[in-house]
């Protein structure tokens, strides 16, 4: 079932590790594994938990939230339980993983800045229905998401197997209706900042489709570069973008 606490902190339960992007580290509820919990100005970043289940299938199924996208969304819950349980194991194998994204407090979420995408791994289609979902800053759906304890997307960093050795590969979606006002970069930069999820240390990459030009524009406001080499899974129109550690002075 979905959370229903009041607030961001009391839903989390458990959690007892807070960290804030510009703080010191905690240690962790988990018995030394690196899980956290990211607090940027408007933001509460949390790893993903069984709880956000029915919040994630939602979003994952909303076929604005894919409008750029070469992935089909979801059609089943149980898919996504499935890539939940995957999720979840990442954070207990690796400290490192995928985190939900929530407001710090009801309003939070205002204003429109430069052009977000919805997502890493992201078929040029609908363009006109996910525009319409994201042209005013305070648009009924904005406000409706920023009143209670909801989802306003997932991020987060996962190691991959690549060239031989391993990396980091980025994600992140939004819920269309707050795309625009600048949460996929302020989600994704305090996740590339903090030093415990590793892209400090290691070479992060993402995925996109090379029409997905929202996401090639948060990407390179974090500080990916395109690569001209394949991207994982071989799969005709993706990019592959790269990170490297040395680049993060510039982002």
């Amino acid at each position: 079932m979905a959370a229903t606490a009041a607030t961001p902190e009391s839903r989390l339960g458990t959690l007892t590790a807070e960290h804030s992007v510009h703080g010191a580290a905690t240690p962790s509820f988990d018995g030394g594994r690196r899980a956290v919990l990211l607090r940027t100005e408007r933001l509460l970043l949390a790893p993903v938990a069984e709880s956000d289940l029915e919040e994630l299938f939602a979003l994952h199924a909303n076929p604005l939230a894919f409008a750029d996208d070469l992935t089909e969304p979801l059609t089943d819950r149980e898919q996504m339980r499935w890539v939940l349980q995957q999720w979840i194991r990442a954070w207990q194998e690796h400290g490192t993983g995928y985190l939900t994204v929530r407001p710090t407090a009801v309003g939070s979420v205002r204003g429109r800045t430069a052009d977000d995408g919805t997502a890493a791994d992201t078929t040029t289609a609908d363009t006109a229905a996910r525009a319409a979902a994201r042209t005013a800053p305070d648009n009924a759906a904005a406000r409706a998401l920023t009143t209670r304890d909801s989802l306003l997307g997932v991020v987060g960093l996962t190691p991959l197997a690549f060239e031989g050795g391993h990396v980091l590969s980025a994600y992140w979606r939004l819920d269309p209706a707050v795309t625009g006002c600048g949460i996929a970069t302020e989600a994704v930069r305090a996740v590339l900042a903090d030093p415990r999820l590793g892209a400090r240390d290691q070479k992060v990459i993402a995925v996109t489709a090379a029409g997905n030009r929202p996401s090639l524009a948060l990407a390179a406001r974090l500080g990916f570069l395109r690569s001209e080499q394949e991207a994982p899974g071989g799969r005709t129109g993706d990019v592959l973008l790269v990170r490297r550690p040395e680049d993060e002075a510039g982002t």
